[in-house]
């Protein structure tokens, strides 16, 4: 599932779809536009050159009040994944500097989630592989004398019970200074955990796990970050496990023979329940058919408690065959909690792209949210009619998009810009909504040193 190869980035991705048929499910319908901001443009800020600042990044972005953005890439001939900087200047210039190479042993290797940044500009992150035991390690990376950065390792994990190899960022308790993250792996099933990271007043971190994925109805294997409430409950997805059945929808799901479907992912929430213990919940089974399938990007949490994400599969469009099958492009939606009379958490879907260009297929990455509702998100293909990416796997090489909402409940997408691979880059990774209006992010592959990924901003051209 995760992108880790220097030369198949999307390899795992491939084998590992939920190859089911759509069905339509209610409530799902958008406008689709292509209208594009006249006076905006996309813009390549940096591109990757493999050569010391490494490649591929598979995050995104973050910003600090000065503007300055900051990333990871995965990977890199002299090392295993950076930790960049980009300062912006006059005229429009943006200056990078390599903060951290990492080197594969200890310190970690292979950096897939986004960085948080934290008091005193202290960054904090996590690698995928490396660390003491080789299972990842969460890391800290503060500002020191002149340009120099010292890198900290907070947490080396085991490989067991404790979690192991996260492919996500962290969130950062707003007064403890405790931090929450997730495990694609590991726990005491092996199929990933939610973990925290408590400072201790001598110094250092103790890590607790707070839940264990069973791999069953719960789900398995969480790719993307949490989302943290006021009252520190954790919510998140599951890139796969899950099981629903389903007996209300005849002819095919009738009560002598329902329709089970499995393993194509959750959304939970861990919520403290008192004594130090969290109690997990399930909030929404996805079914892979109109509602989407496999989420593998943050949720957004709104002011009024709505959830918002969006799922690299399904929907009901069947224009994204792989292996034969055809299945939908991914969707984007939003999960309301409990209101009334209603007991349970009400899932619509906002938005199915259906990869036919110019729209995009399959949603991926961090979405940005304004004070309009208005949602920023990217999609990892489609846009454009061919191969240029990832040839021979996926058509197109990704979009930006933009989701407004209307009245009557109806949301209006339209098309904000379209990657072309070279020599803007391709396989964009989310969207970062900066303070000044313009749109960050970085895309996985493309640009014009080599097509090692860019980082990009979409925004005024003067």
């Amino acid at each position: 599932m995760l992108k880790i190869s220097l030369t198949t980035p999307t390899a795992t991705r491939l084998g590992s779809a939920l190859l089911a048929l759509a069905i339509a499910l209610p409530g799902s319908a958008a406008t689709p536009t292509t209208a594009t901001p006249a006076a905006s443009t996309l813009m390549t800020l940096y591109n990757f050159n493999d050569l010391n600042d490494g490649g591929f990044p598979e995050a995104g972005v973050v910003q600090d009040s000065s503007g300055a953005l900051y990333g990871v890439s995965s990977s890199g001939s002299t090392g295993w994944g950076s930790v960049f900087q980009l300062k912006p200047g006059t005229g429009g210039t943006w200056t990078e500097s390599t903060l951290y190479t990492f080197t594969g042993g200890a310190d970690g290797a292979t950096p897939l989630g986004a960085l948080l940044i934290g008091a005193n500009s202290i960054l904090y992150g996590t690698t995928y592989d490396g660390g003491a035991h080789g299972y990842g390690t969460v890391f800290q990376l503060a500002p020191g004398t002149g340009s120099s950065w010292t890198l900290t390792t907070l947490y080396s994990f085991l490989g067991g019970t404790d979690g192991a190899n996260p492919s996500a960022g962290l969130v950062l308790g707003a007064s403890t200074g405790t931090l929450y993250g997730t495990t694609f792996n590991g726990g005491t099933k092996g199929m990933g955990a939610v973990f925290e990271l408590n400072p201790v007043k001598t110094g250092g971190y103790t890590e607790k796990l707070l839940y264990s994925f069973q791999g069953g109805a719960d789900g398995a294997n969480p790719m993307a970050s949490l989302a943290l409430s006021s009252k520190t409950v954790l919510y998140g997805t599951t890139s796969q496990g899950g099981s629903v059945t389903i007996t209300n929808q005849p002819p095919t799901c009738t009560t002598s023979t329902p329709c089970v479907y499995a393993n194509q992912g959750t959304v939970f929430q861990v919520a403290p329940a008192g004594g130090g213990v969290w109690k997990e919940s399930l909030l929404y089974t996805f079914t892979g058919q109109g509602d989407g399938g496999s989420p593998e990007s943050p949720l957004i949490l709104s002011s009024l408690g709505v959830l918002y994400g969006n799922t690299f599969w399904g929907g009901t469009a069947l224009n994204c065959p792989e292996s034969a099958y055809a299945q939908g492009c991914g969707v984007v939606f939003q999960l309301a909690p409990p209101t009334g009379t209603v007991t349970t958490w009400t899932q619509k879907v906002l938005y199915n792209f259906t990869g036919v260009s110019p729209d995009g297929a399959h949603p991926y990455g961090p979405m940005s949210i304004n004070a309009n509702t208005d949602l920023f998100g990217t999609t990892f293909s489609g846009g454009g009619t061919q191969d240029l990416c990832f040839p021979e796997a996926y058509i197109g090489c990704g979009t930006i998009f933009e989701l407004k909402p209307s009245k009557g409940g109806v949301w209006t997408k339209s098309n904000v810009s379209t990657f072309p691979g070279s020599p803007a880059g391709g396989s964009p990774n989310g969207i970062l909504l900066g303070a000044n209006g313009v749109l960050y992010g970085t895309t996985i592959v493309g640009g014009n040193s080599g097509g090692y990924g860019t980082v990009f901003a979409f925004g005024p051209s003067n």
